[in-house]
């Protein structure tokens, strides 16, 4: 298999995408902005988010291949306490009527701190993120890749030989037997649509991360070996390395060079063991700055 390749892009992914190549990425896997959300590298009213996301997607769906799909990982948030906001709702039920979702998914983030909004006003801790899986109805998945080792509770079950039919508390008949041989054929048991994955190992100076686990996942689960996955919103290129170590190709847009999330992500995408292959929308100055090819 050759070696994957990686382009990595310095600039507005709204400049940029609309000189991609059309069905020529499998994967789209990003964590955009979100509204509302005050960061160093910026903050969207509402309608700014969407006036940004409806071209992103738009061009998504050009550049993805027939059988490919995308993923955005998007978190819901408040307009204080008390009161959610709605436009991830929004923005997925614009998905389901406007393109297809897939399956929802959501991340779940176990370890997660409690905030002023659960210990002082009663509310739970916001664990979730969306994954607003957006495709063809036959979109590629490799569920074998993706699958999970047996629980405890069915370890236990099958070693003490209790196989036998059952019933789950809603009232379905459960065939025990069925359910390990199955996994077994399989080469372990289906993901559930939650995934519980930590954030931990640091945002490499980024004001919002997405765990190496998550992004390695939905690249094993969606992308064909030696395909390539693509993220406009690369921040420190996390996708990026996922993508490389699993012997993808790469597309990667990152708007951001002065916080230093550019050079960071082709640092990190480097070392995780590919060259990067920069393609800076700059003017001269501001490629020498920052010490890479004008190309």
């Amino acid at each position: 298999m050759p070696e994957p390749t990686v382009q990595l892009f310095c600039g507005d992914c709204l400049e940029i995408l609309p000189t991609l190549a059309a069905q020529s990425v499998d994967a789209v896997i990003t964590d955009p902005p979100y509204p509302h959300i005050k960061r160093d590298y910026g903050y969207w009213t509402e309608a700014e988010w969407w006036a940004m996301m409806m071209p992103v997607v738009a061009e998504t769906r050009r550049i993805l291949k027939p059988t490919g799909s995308a993923v955005f990982i998007l978190q819901p948030n408040s307009e204080k306490v008390g009161r959610m906001r709605g436009w991830l709702w929004e923005f997925m039920a614009w998905v389901c009527r406007e393109w297809n979702m897939v399956q929802d998914v959501w991340w779940w983030n176990i370890v997660t701190m409690p905030t002023v909004h659960n210990t002082q006003y009663g509310l739970m801790r916001g664990s979730v993120k969306a994954c607003v899986w957006a495709g063809g109805e036959s979109c590629y998945r490799n569920q074998s890749s993706v699958l999970w080792a047996e629980s405890d509770e069915m370890t236990a079950q099958r070693l003490a030989g209790r196989l036998d039919n059952g019933k789950s508390p809603s009232g379905h008949t459960v065939n025990r037997l069925r359910m390990i041989e199955a996994a077994q054929n399989r080469g372990g048991v289906t993901p559930f649509n939650i995934l519980p994955i930590p954030n931990t190992g640091g945002a490499h100076g980024h004001g919002g991360s997405t765990p190496f686990a998550l992004a390695d996942w939905w690249t094993r689960y969606i992308c064909p070996p030696g395909g390539t996955v693509a993220d406009w919103f690369m921040g420190s290129g996390t996708m990026g390395i996922a993508a490389v170590q699993n012997g993808c190709n790469f597309v990667g847009i990152e708007k951001w060079d002065k916080p230093g999330y550019f050079p960071t992500a082709q640092g990190r995408i480097a070392k995780a063991g590919m060259q990067a292959q920069p393609r800076l929308p700059l003017d001269v100055g501001k490629a020498e700055q920052l010490g890479l090819p004008n190309a």
